[in-house]
């Protein structure tokens, strides 16, 4: 196969192709469940929030805040950028420790895999950040181990706790990094000096400062975050079955045909154990990498077996790590002269675009389901990513909106509902999400200073549901009808609405901080 482009020029091709399509959905479709809830709970700044640290929420509240817009595709810009980094970063690291080409295929493979090129690689989640922090990171240390012969010099130490201190405050995954780093220097004994100089605890130190906002919103809220997530991992039982479907929903994220490949490569690095001496530099690569991608894969996947949640995703930041060793794979198999892997490549960037087209427009327009309604009886997941653009419009129409009703707040009793409609309200009014899982919206606003005040209550839910739930909080909770939810003019399904009068002032919220306010 002729070579027409350097690896650098291939790689950028493949940024700026990546880039192009993540703006064009992410301008076509709206955006999704968490998206609107991040949004909608950005808009009130804090030092961290109930589901996630803050970095992925700041990025949204800066956005909005300069652009003076919350369109969909100007807060998920910083997101897009951000894989561009993601994907330069993993040329880099790549390049490195196996070669230019084996760079290049790593970024490509990263780009059109589901869970990173698509959702992780421009959606507005704690993925995005997260990724590249840890891409930073260990950059910098591969510049520590394998491009250096003397010496450790301690400003890609400080630095590189830096980079793990803004992780950590994209996710809670990142602390595994600095597991997988302290398993790699203890069974290395090449390495195992490392742990003897002031680098590392320093880049501790440094992560923890930068960190250090999650724990006083934490400390001021009764730990909330960290009981919420741990609640996660309780054991129940021994489920086999449950940890099978696991890896299945992993390898259905990733595509079957990237994950299997990217999983043996995973799967051999880590069997083959610690270079057995210090001229095995190959293995040496191989047992860092799995070290560091190790924490997130093998615990989320032996979590399930307790019966522990487990989200498909979590395993991801593992994995991100592992794309070295399947871009150096293809390489060998590329020099020895596998002509499958040239249509194994081909077809992994066809049937990318193809999921990310069928999807996309999908989402955007509902077409599948004017083709075959039969898929659709149960409802379509893809409502998930409606902007509920017609709401404001609709209520408005409804006299809902107007003088002659005096409506002070907004309130649903479920959180995925209150992120959707406080989104598309552009938060002109306070919403309370009453419901014993309000997520950060418990901590957004006291329901006593709502006392006496008027409320439209919106939800999906039947109105006898309401009305019981509702009305020992309000003098009265009357219905005001049902409004449809449009998609490209064709409804979608349907938002019930309800007025409360003289809300009591109180509501029984959980995560144990806020009791009865009264």
């Amino acid at each position: 196969m002729p070579v027409i482009l350097s690896p650098v020029s291939a790689t950028w091709v493949i940024i700026i192709g990546g880039s192009i399509l993540r703006l064009a959905l992410g301008a076509s479709i709206g955006l999704g469940v968490d998206e609107t809830y991040v949004t909608a709970v950005a808009r009130q700044f804090s030092l961290s929030y109930f589901d996630h640290p803050p970095l992925h929420l700041w990025l949204i509240w800066l956005t909005a805040h300069v652009t003076g817009s919350e369109n969909s595709v100007v807060l998920r810009l910083p997101f897009i950028l951000l894989f561009a980094g993601t994907t330069w970063l993993m040329y880099r690291l790549t390049a490195r420790l196996f070669g230019e080409w084996a760079g290049v295929w790593a970024a490509l493979l990263l780009n059109v895999s589901a869970v990173f090129g698509l959702t992780g690689g421009g959606w507005l989640l704690p993925d995005g950040p997260l990724m590249f922090c840890m891409m930073a990171v260990v950059n910098l240390l591969s510049e520590q181990f394998f491009s250096r012969d003397k010496g450790q010099p301690l400003f890609l130490w400080l630095a590189a706790g830096v980079f793990l201190g803004l992780g950590l405050l994209s996710k809670y995954h990142a602390a595994l990094l600095a597991f997988g780093l302290f398993i790699y220097l203890i069974t290395s004994k090449d390495r195992r000096k490392v742990l003897v100089t002031a680098g590392p605890y320093l880049a501790v130190l440094v992560a923890f400062i930068v960190f250090s906002p999650v724990l006083l919103w934490n400390a001021q809220h009764g730990w909330v975050s960290f009981v919420f997530q741990g609640s996660r991992g309780a054991v129940s039982g021994f489920y086999p079955g449950k940890m099978l479907g696991n890896i299945a929903g992993q390898a259905v994220w990733v595509l079957p045909w990237i994950w299997l490949p990217l999983a043996w490569q995973f799967a051999k690095g880590i069997s083959r154990g610690p270079a057995s001496s210090r001229f095995d530099r190959l293995q040496d690569k191989r047992w860092f990498l799995c070290c560091l991608g190790a924490g997130p894969i093998v615990l989320f996947t032996l979590a399930t077996l307790w019966g522990a949640q487990g989200l498909f995703h979590w395993q991801a930041p593992g994995y991100l790590l592992i794309f070295p060793l399947l871009g150096y794979a293809v390489t060998e198999w590329l020099r020895i002269g596998r002509r499958s892997v040239h249509v194994w490549l081909t077809f992994s960037v066809a049937a990318f675009l193809t999921i990310a087209t069928l999807l996309g427009s999908h989402t955007a327009t509902g077409w599948i389901k004017n083709v075959k309604p039969v898929w659709f009886t149960q409802g379509d997941p893809s409502w998930e990513a409606l902007n509920w653009s017609s709401l404001p419009g609709t209520l408005a129409e409804h006299g809902l909106l107007d003088s002659s009703l005096k409506v002070d707040f907004l309130i649903s009793q479920n959180w995925i509902d209150a992120g959707k409609i406080d989104y598309i309200m552009g938060g002109r009014l306070p919403l309370l999400c009453l419901t014993n899982e309000p997520h950060h919206f418990a901590f957004m606003h006291n329901p006593a200073d709502f006392r006496g005040k008027n409320a439209l209550i919106m939800e999906r839910r039947s109105v006898d549901e309401v009305q019981k739930g509702l009305a020992p909080y309000f003098e009265t909770v009357e219905f005001k009808g049902i409004i449809p939810i449009y998609r490209r003019g064709q409804p979608e399904f349907e938002v019930t609405v309800y007025y409360g009068q003289n809300f009591k002032g109180y509501y029984p919220l959980p995560y144990g901080f806020s009791g009865r306010f009264e």
